[in-house]
């Protein structure tokens, strides 16, 4: 899975306004609110521990993506497979890649990209992490920057949502007929329930792939 374009994190996760911050390079300061709206933190499922052996408590991540980072580490653990993340090098951190500022912006400022096993995986090294972990991660939506041209192993981030963005009540002339869902800006209902509404048959051929609607006695 490939990392996605910028209009599509932008579309996603939001704009914001930043500036360089004067404290140390490759830093950035967000301005505005989109940090207090979006950034929010959750508990990890399994024990986590950062480079210097320290517990983690706490993950700071993009809140549209917390509950798929959740899930991904939950099943890890579930699955006995906790101890192939070494340690947990971060998620939200507001810089530049590589921190330079003379690069774009990381999707680390996003707060939807962890960093795993750095000290294993280093940047710009072909190593391998553990293809379970790679698979867990692919899972939930993310793609791994091992498979990138310049390899950054211990890099995972979003590419693909797996949380719908909201739901949403479909009206025919005013009288609900069915619920459905927005992912990636695009609306998700059943064709049935809607066609149904207006007056129309569906006849769903699932072998072939394909879905007829028509009117009853007629074909539009």
């Amino acid at each position: 899975m490939s990392p996605r374009e910028q209009s599509w994190v932008e579309e996603m996760f939001g704009r914001f306004a930043w500036r360089e911050e004067a404290r140390r390079i490759g830093l950035i300061e967000i301005l505005g609110e989109w940090e207090r709206q979006n950034i929010v933190s959750i508990a990890p499922p399994v024990a986590l521990r950062d480079g210097q052996g320290r517990a983690v408590e706490l993950i700071y991540c993009h809140r549209r993506i917390a509950t798929p980072l959740r899930r991904t580490l939950g099943e890890l653990g579930e699955q006995q497979l906790g101890h192939l993340v070494n340690t947990f090098d971060g998620c939200f951190v507001s810089r530049h890649m590589g921190w330079d500022p003379k690069r774009p912006l990381s999707r680390h400022a996003w707060g939807i990209a962890v960093d795993l096993n750095a000290r294993l995986f280093p940047y710009g090294s072909r190593k391998q992490q553990d293809a379970r972990l790679v698979a867990a991660f692919a899972k939930q939506g993310f793609c791994w920057g091992g498979e990138w041209g310049k390899p950054d192993p211990m890099h995972f981030e979003m590419a693909r949502l797996t949380e719908p963005e909201a739901s949403i009540q479909i009206l025919v002339d005013g009288e609900h007929v069915a619920s459905g869902f927005v992912q990636e800006g695009r609306v998700m209902a059943p064709v049935r329930e809607i066609a149904e509404a207006l007056g129309a048959v569906v006849e769903a051929r699932m072998k072939e792939g394909e879905v007829e609607i028509y009117r009853a006695g007629g074909e539009w």
